[in-house]
């Protein structure tokens, strides 16, 4: 039977990168990028008002994905991987279990705020520096004044739904499903990596995986990333 790959983005990102994973993986896998609302092909949708809100949104367009009973596993990058660990949360409370979490780009399962300030008190040039300070700035968008203008309401929409969701999750509620947590050397967000906590936030295996480079050390380390979920699902 086929195993779902529920891949969620980064703050300020589209599930669109994943897409590329497919050709990437054995055919066992399906890749299945949940995007988020006020981008990709969700551009038209309002952002989400309220951490509750994307939890709602992300549980309902997940649970018809197993209702064949398909097993699955979830991969979530930064901010995606806060999501993908509340998530899982939510699915073990409706009875449902990942086959394994793979949680990319953080330190902590805790939200760490790596801005210096929250989201609203920074203005856009600060934001801009406080991203590209910890490498949370693509290259594509430091290149080019429209697309940071495009990228800077997301983005703060997204940090302000990390702050909702550490002022208002239960960020200590351990999960059954084993994780693999998968960071970047030169990761200033990560450097610090919480081994006590990630070991406490699950009742199975916790691995620890170290990949050369910075917050987005996905891209330059993509195959061997691919074929780590390859032989472990």
């Amino acid at each position: 039977m086929n195993v779902k790959l529920i891949c969620l983005p980064h703050a300020g990102g589209s599930a669109s990168r994943y897409h590329r994973w497919r050709a990437l993986l054995p055919a066992h896998l399906d890749v299945v990028p949940l995007e988020l609302n006020g981008r990709g092909d969700r551009v038209s949708e309002p952002l989400y008002a309220s951490f509750a809100e994307a939890l709602d949104d992300l549980t309902h367009r997940t649970l018809p994905l197993l209702a064949t009973g398909h097993p699955f596993v979830l991969f979530g990058h930064s901010m995606g991987a806060y999501l993908a660990l509340e998530l899982e949360r939510r699915l073990e409370s409706l009875g449902l279990q990942a086959r394994h979490l793979y949680l990319s780009g953080r330190g902590s399962p805790r939200y760490r705020d790596v801005l210096g300030a929250p989201v609203s008190a920074l203005d856009d040039a600060r934001l801009l520096s406080e991203l590209a300070a910890f490498g949370g700035l693509p290259a594509s968008l430091a290149e080019h004044d429209l697309m940071s203008t495009l990228f800077l309401p997301v983005i703060r929409a997204d940090f302000r739904l990390l702050e909702d969701g550490a002022a208002t999750a239960d960020e200590t509620v351990p999960v059954r499903s084993p994780l693999t947590v998968l960071n970047g050397e030169d990761d200033d967000t990560a450097n610090a990596v919480c081994h006590a906590d990630w070991l406490r936030i699950s009742s199975s295996v916790v691995d620890f995986r170290m990949y050369s480079g910075g917050h987005f050390f996905i891209d330059e380390n993509l195959h061997s990333i691919t074929q780590l979920i390859a032989a472990r699902t």
